[in-house]
């Protein structure tokens, strides 16, 4: 099909890409010059640009690219009022359907069109009859859509890697359950996954599935039990209560938005609710946490564990269980919870999977331990390795090096048969030299405290470890 997608932000852009992967003819359109030109640049589909509130414009975009078989209509408002949304949403609307006539047309709307307050689960045949202009003027676009024979996709609040206001708020403190009478819980919080509304885009549009859908995980969840849940797991006193936000665009609303109509057509979020995707999406806590950062006034919280990292053989095991051991802390070993998970040794899973799905692995197991504390964590050698892994060391608690010279990693690991990166025609110790030179300074960057250990014991290691920790933790604490 010749698919005409019209918004290539958070949704629109990963649509894209999924037509093109299934190999549709897809042009992407932008409203400036400019992203036009950025995507181009990364995207094997077309990208134009077209303001789509110009009929002018949009009149020679078909000249440009003639008839298509379908378009969707996912552009962005740009956080702008009635005006905007009278301009980008109807008004775009209707120049998209004069000009492209021969044209299925897709219109992404949102769950906000049902003002709903009273905690009711609502479905399609659910009032949408929302009170502020900007909601009645969704309403608009939709019908323009309907009464085209085409299909409206009203989309939960959307979040993915990059994009998480409820984990951003919960971290920078600004978090809130909003009470009142009739949410004495917090209002019900409907949510959907980046690439499941993309996905569940691609499935309307291909399957031509007409009529109005909601595009919602499968959860019912409301504000006290989601940042309760989120809080435990970030380690964070749970958040107060505060009143509904009266100044929201399209209103304040508590209601369960059901998908049920859209997942008896075949289709089925990868994310089924939002804690899920903090453990399977290996980008999302991640990219939040990197979009906090630590400030005089307002540290990146810490949860209280200690983090050993260095090349094998520094002795971050045995190192670690001496600290647990001082302190009363659990231990874990990030290697030996994937030989546990995977039931097969590192060389194994490195013969059959390659060093790509081990790292993958590695970086699972790490958002495994978010919500522990107390807790001395070794680390493989190469869990620095991977930039997603950085922020999530950082929060998870004090980071220290365990450096070793090269020849002292060299005799630790004569007889160890369980380091595949080891192997291989090059002579180990010249492998170490080059791991040292290529990962020390990514050690250096993210280590809280660095140990040389060629002169000391290991009892000495862990007694630095332990003292310091406890250092640091104090100095933290009492800053709050």
């Amino acid at each position: 099909m010749k698919i005409l997608l019209i918004g290539c932000g958070f949704v629109g852009e990963r649509a894209a890409d999924l037509f093109h992967a299934a190999g549709h003819e897809v042009f992407g359109i932008t409203h400036s010059l400019e992203s036009a030109a950025r995507l181009s640049a990364q995207k094997p589909w077309k990208v134009l640009a077209c303001n789509i509130a110009s009929a002018a414009d949009v009149s020679d975009l078909r000249k440009q690219i003639g008839a298509i078989d379908a378009f969707i209509h996912c552009a962005s408002s740009s956080k702008g009022g009635a005006e905007m949304y009278q301009a980008v949403y109807v008004d775009g609307m209707k120049h998209l359907l004069a000009s492209f006539p021969e044209a299925w047309p897709l219109y992404t709307s949102s769950t906000s069109v049902y003002p709903q307050i009273d905690g009711s689960t609502v479905d399609e045949t659910s009032p949408a009859e929302p009170p502020k202009e900007t909601g009645r003027l969704l309403r608009e676009a939709e019908n323009l859509a309907l009464n085209h024979q085409g299909a409206v996709a009203r989309l939960a609040g959307i979040y993915g890697a990059g994009r998480s206001f409820l984990l951003k708020n919960l971290l920078e403190g600004s978090s809130g359950i909003e009470i009142n009478e009739g949410a004495p819980e917090g209002r019900l919080i409907n949510q959907i996954h980046a690439d499941d509304a993309a996905s569940a885009l691609v499935h309307l549009l291909t399957q031509k599935l007409t009529g109005i859908y909601n595009v919602v995980d499968d959860a019912k969840m409301t504000q006290h039990d989601c940042l309760l849940k989120l809080a435990a797991l970030f380690n964070l006193p749970a958040p107060g209560i505060k009143p509904p936000d009266a100044a929201r665009k399209r209103g304040w609303t508590h209601k369960h938005v059901c998908n049920g109509k859209l997942r008896a057509t075949g289709w089925s979020p990868q994310f089924p609710d939002y804690f899920s995707a903090l453990q399977d999406d290996p980008d999302l806590v991640s990219s939040i946490l990197s979009l906090v950062t630590d400030t005089e006034e307002q540290p990146l919280h810490r949860a209280e564990n200690i983090i050993l990292i260095g090349l094998m053989g520094s002795g971050k095991s045995t190192v670690g269980r001496i600290v647990a051991h001082k302190l009363g802390f659990q231990f874990v070993d990030t290697d030996h919870l994937i030989t546990d998970q995977a039931r097969c040794s590192i060389p194994d899973i490195f013969a059959r999977e390659g060093e790509a799905s081990f790292r993958r692995r590695e970086s699972a197991v790490l958002r495994q331990l978010l919500g522990r504390k107390h807790t001395v964590i070794a680390t493989g050698g190469g869990i620095i390795t991977q930039p997603v892994n950085l922020p999530l060391l950082k929060h998870l608690g004090f980071i220290t090096w365990l450096e070793a010279s090269t020849e002292l990693l060299a005799r630790r690991t004569a007889s160890n048969n369980d380091r595949p990166l080891l192997r291989g025609e090059e002579p180990p110790i010249v492998k170490l030299h080059r791991l040292i030179q290529e990962r020390a300074p990514i050690y250096k960057s993210v280590a809280d405290l660095r140990i040389l250990t060629d002169e000391l014991t290991q009892q000495e290691s862990a007694y630095g470890v332990a003292e310091s920790a406890r250092l640091f933790f104090s100095k933290r604490q009492s800053s709050v």
